[in-house]
């Protein structure tokens, strides 16, 4: 079977055969397609004898049928059918974090362009703090992995000729503290991560961003970011101007930016949360009546959209009455969703679809039709960005036709990747190990901790309350198979790779979970045959999986990302297997006699958090490595003004 595209709209034989040719298609005979451009909001394939005719309103969405055609004739054979879908959002697409260390690389960025093509997701947005090149200042982004004007050109071509529009979003007023970290930049510094409101230089510095951008894509569209600016006007701007309510030193920023975005031809968005804020009691995001008059406080200018980003609630009525409180400021909102991938090294499957379903089903409901889905790189990008297709595949789906199930999203999973959905769902089970973390609990971390902790300080190990959670390790270890043979093309080999990662990832989780305990319990009770045992074979053992960890983690950082950045996950693992090394002699010496104690295991076990108790105690928390390798500080983070 092979396909030739007969008839269709100019500039779309490039990524026709880019999408055929991934799968092993020549694209030089066989089935003749037709792809037909309509004022439509339906996708609509018709098959037989050969010949395919698709028609739908935009390039995305023709790409989407094309590749429905592809999985059912592979599927079912070359029987003759018709299918159409209802797209359900005009824009439909993802935000990948590459600020977080991992700046993903260009063909990475092609390969997710061809998946986004494939499922008709039209929008794709590379999150770059810092990294992306501007003339002028040396510093922004330096040994970053930044983006080069030619690179983000590159990539802008590349879904142009598949139907995916790049926009680029940047920071312009906060979520700056790697820049600003240089004392070549400080002169632009508020406070560590916030630029100064009002001063000429920084306005010299936005316009040079945005120019920047606005030279490298082809959208008119840009994210300008100005999130969670918590201490804004609280450093250099409050010994310059004197204390100013936020909601002033906004307005007037606001206005400074929107000034530039025309200068360049742009329609910009921001993250929505700081026109939230002001109406809080507590400054929170989420707290915010929903009978509030937001007509009565700030509003942004004419023109700028807002973005709504919620990644946490449960609850479909939630979600509705807060679009409809960004309707009372703005008739343009954007939804922006999550698919948890920043919170450790796995990407918490089963949060992401309970706060995805009803989010995406009040989408629908209040006739939302822009929608994106973030994966975020908290604490350096531990999770593989990639291994959150299943949730970026569920967002998808909501694009068109009815509300999917789960055997649509495993059709469209198999159909990418060869592997196996159902043990791809084992990732799932990383984070739940109580009944109550079934229940769709939001925020829980466990594997993070178990894994991070250090074996002596046992910071997490008060929250376990002395239940060993190895064995259900061992049991997700053993429903990943050590090598998994996956289907055609990069996102074939991608899931196989990251399937054997998670395997290796839950052995090392196995063996470590309870490592902990297990000495501090030897300890106590003066057994010092187990603790030569562990010192001599186990923990050894263990280092060595850590390490099997380490290589696979880097071998596909590398497939997903730039190599700066990597080093920081680099020294994390060399960091715990050196200090396994450590551990080992400390407890030979103890047990020879050379010391008389360990004092790391004379401390109490207290839970790190003592709110979550009973059944709810390991849902625990998010703590980043910092707070888990020790609870000392690991360097000097004073920044001065």
């Amino acid at each position: 079977m092979d396909f030739r595209l007969v008839q269709a709209p100019e500039g779309y034989g490039f990524g026709f055969t880019e999408l055929l040719k991934e799968r092993g298609y020549h694209c030089e005979g066989g089935i003749e397609v037709t792809l037909q451009e309509a004022a439509t909001e339906t996708i609509r394939i018709a098959y037989a004898d050969g010949k395919a005719e698709i028609t739908a309103s935009e390039k995305a969405f023709l790409f989407r049928g094309l590749m429905t055609l592809v999985m059912k004739l592979e599927k079912n054979g070359e029987a003759a059918f018709t299918e159409e879908e209802t797209v359900q959002f005009d824009h439909n697409g993802s935000m990948v974090d590459s600020s977080r260390n991992c700046v993903m690389s260009v063909e990475a960025v092609k390969a997710w362009i061809r998946m986004q093509a494939s499922v008709g997701m039209n929008t794709l947005m590379l999150y770059t703090e810092d990294t992306y090149e501007v003339p002028g200042y040396p510093y922004f982004g330096a040994l970053r992995g930044r983006y080069t004007a030619e690179e983000l050109k590159e990539m802008d071509a590349y879904g142009v000729a598949l139907g995916v529009e790049l926009i680029p979003c940047i920071q312009s007023l906060g979520h700056l503290q790697q820049p600003l970290l240089w004392a070549g930049m400080s002169e632009l510094r508020d406070t560590s991560d916030i630029v100064c409101v009002g001063d000429e230089k920084v306005y010299a510095f936005i316009r040079a961003c945005i120019h920047q951008v606005a030279q490298c894509f082809s959208t008119r569209k840009v994210h300008l970011g100005m999130d969670e600016a918590w201490s804004l006007g609280l450093g250099r701007y409050l010994l310059k101007n004197g204390y100013t309510p936020k909601r002033e030193i906004i307005r007037k920023h606001m206005a400074r930016v929107m000034d530039i975005c025309r200068e360049e031809g742009l329609e910009p968005m921001i993250w929505s949360d700081m026109y939230f804020r002001v109406h809080s009691k507590n400054e929170q995001y989420y707290d915010v009546p929903f009978d509030t008059d937001m007509k009565s406080g700030e509003r942004p200018p004419e023109g700028m959209a807002l973005v709504y980003w919620d990644y946490y609630h449960l609850d479909e009525d939630y979600y509705c009455n807060y679009m409809r409180m960004h309707r009372d400021l703005t008739d343009r909102v954007v939804f922006a969703g999550g698919g948890w991938t920043w919170k450790g090294f796995t990407p918490d499957l089963k949060v992401a679809e309970a706060v995805t379903v009803p989010a995406l089903n009040a989408c629908r409901k209040e006739q939302i039709r822009d929608v994106i889905y973030t994966l975020w790189g908290d604490d350096s990008t531990e999770t593989p960005l990639f291994s959150a297709l299943g949730p970026v595949l569920l967002c998808a789906e909501y694009g068109f036709g009815e509300t999917p199930d789960t055997e649509r999203i495993k059709e469209r999973f198999e159909f990418l990747t060869g592997c196996d959905y159902e043990v791809y769902q084992q990732l799932g089970r990383f984070e739940v190990l109580t009944e109550g973390m079934n229940n769709k609990k939001v925020g829980s971390d466990p594997a993070k901790c178990l894994f991070q902790q250090d074996l002596l300080l046992g910071i997490f190990d008060g929250q376990t309350e002395g239940v060993h959670y190895g064995p259900y390790y061992a049991e997700i270890a053993n429903a990943l198979p050590e090598q998994v043979k996956g289907g055609v093309g990069f996102w074939g080999s991608e899931m196989a790779k990251l399937l054997e990662y998670y395997h290796v990832f839950a052995v090392a989780l196995a063996k470590k979970a309870d490592m902990g305990l297990r000495i501090l319990e030897a300890y106590q009770k003066k057994d010092l045959d187990t603790l030569k045992r562990l010192a001599e074979k186990e923990i050894p053992e263990l280092a060595v999986w850590v390490e099997k960890c380490r290589r696979l983690r880097e071998l596909i950082w590398m497939r997903e990302g730039k190599v700066f950045g990597w080093e920081v996950l680099d020294i994390r693992f060399r960091a715990m297997s050196g200090r396994m090394e450590s551990v080992c002699e400390r407890i030979l010496a103890y047990v020879n006699g050379t010391i008389p104690s360990l004092p790391e295991l004379e401390e109490e076990r207290i839970p790190a958090f003592p709110a979550a108790t009973g059944e709810h105690r390991m849902e625990g928390g998010w703590m980043p490595w910092v707070n888990l390798a020790s609870p000392s500080p690991m360097a000097c983070g004073w920044l001065p003004q």
